[in-house]
This record gives structure tokens, C-alpha cells and sequence, in this order.
């Protein structure tokens, strides 16, 4: 991905979750924008690191599943690694039990 879609990806990715935020009422936009704004990065790296783990091995595909597009994980990869941050940053502030809380209540 290039600068400007990198750009246009944080930048995308940053509306998204403000709009959601201030659509749903949630308190503290700032650290939505932070929120998202990082998860946005990280979603991108995993993107990055799934494309190196392919080029290492040689691999266009990382499945057959939806030919011509890199795989199912090629679609999926940079939303796992986000995902899994998202749950880590709930967890880390609210427990277990409540991640979502963790994550949205700032």
C-alpha cells in the first residue's frame, strides 16, 4: 500500500469510528480518535506482515478460497490483528469480563 492509501486508510478508518462513537452517544471522542487511529495502524501492519509471511514462503495465496484476491486471510488479516488488539486494550482496563466496556468507556 502506498502513502496515500496508507493515509486514506488511517483517515477512513479514524471517521468510521468517530462517527460510530457520535452516532451511539459515547463520551470522549479523543480517545476514540486514539482508539482508532492506532487500531487503524496495527490493522495495516497486519496486512504488511501477512504479505512478508507469504513472500518468504513463496505463496500468492495464502488460500484458494477466493482466487485472485490473496486468499481468505488476505481479506482477513489486518482485521484479526486489530480485533485482537481491541480485546487486549478492553481486557487491560476492564477485565475479562467486560472488554467492550474496556475499550469504548474512557
Amino acid at each position: 500500500m502506498g502513502g496515500s492509501g496508507a493515509f486514506g486508510g488511517w483517515f477512513g478508518g479514524v471517521a468510521a469510528g468517530i462517527a460510530v462513537a457520535y452516532a451511539t452517544g459515547v463520551a470522549r471522542l479523543g480517545m476514540i480518535w486514539v482508539m482508532a487511529l492506532l487500531l487503524s495502524i496495527l490493522a495495516q501492519a497486519g496486512d504488511l506482515f501477512e504479505s512478508a509471511v507469504k513472500r518468504r514462503f513463496g505463496a500468492k495465496d495464502a488460500s484458494r478460497l477466493i482466487p485472485g484476491h490473496g486468499g481468505l486471510m488476505d481479506r482477513l488479516d489486518g482485521f484479526l490483528v486489530a480485533a485482537l488488539a481491541a480485546l487486549v486494550i478492553g481486557i487491560l482496563r476492564q477485565g475479562i469480563g467486560s472488554p467492550a466496556r474496556g475499550l469504548l468507556v474512557w
